[in-house]
């Protein structure tokens, strides 16, 4: 009994997450010109993430810091996004995830940024099928590895 209410719990705040995540094209406040912007650094990064390897399949989106407080780390956030939404290998989501929490503490808030660490690597894990999983560019459960 505990078990299947503990599921239901996950499940529904699973379903609230999910719902939290926007595309880029849905953000009211960001320009037609901030969008392409984003999309071909993206593109860019990814490219050099993965060599001759094709590129994801869905376009790039962010949401800055899925699920998280706002504070002066969103880049770091969105820089974040360009690699998860690449995937790749599990040392490229360590690097990736290791490169957010190096951002964010250069910002001036190191235990902030273990925290936001710790988070992408229990929630950001490819097994889970939500839209800021590792490789959310692919379908899942590809991870573009």
């Amino acid at each position: 009994m505990t078990r299947a209410l503990l599921n239901i719990v996950i499940v529904g705040y699973l379903i609230v997450l999910v719902s939290n995540h926007y595309a880029l094209a849905d953000s009211a406040e960001t320009s037609s010109a901030d969008l392409a912007k984003l999309q071909s650094t993206a593109i860019e990064f990814c490219k050099l993430q993965r060599l001759n390897a094709p590129l994801p399949p869905r376009p790039f989106t962010t949401d800055q810091c899925s699920v998280w407080l706002d504070g002066d780390w969103q880049t770091c956030c969105i820089e974040h996004d360009f690699a998860y939404w690449c995937g790749g290998s599990t040392k490229q989501r360590a690097h990736a995830d290791n490169q957010l929490k190096r951002c964010v503490k250069a910002k001036g808030h190191p235990v902030m940024g273990n925290i936001m660490r710790l988070g992408v690597r229990l929630g950001g894990h490819s097994i889970w099928p939500l839209p800021w999983r590792w490789g959310y560019g692919w379908a899942w459960p590809d991870d573009g590895s």
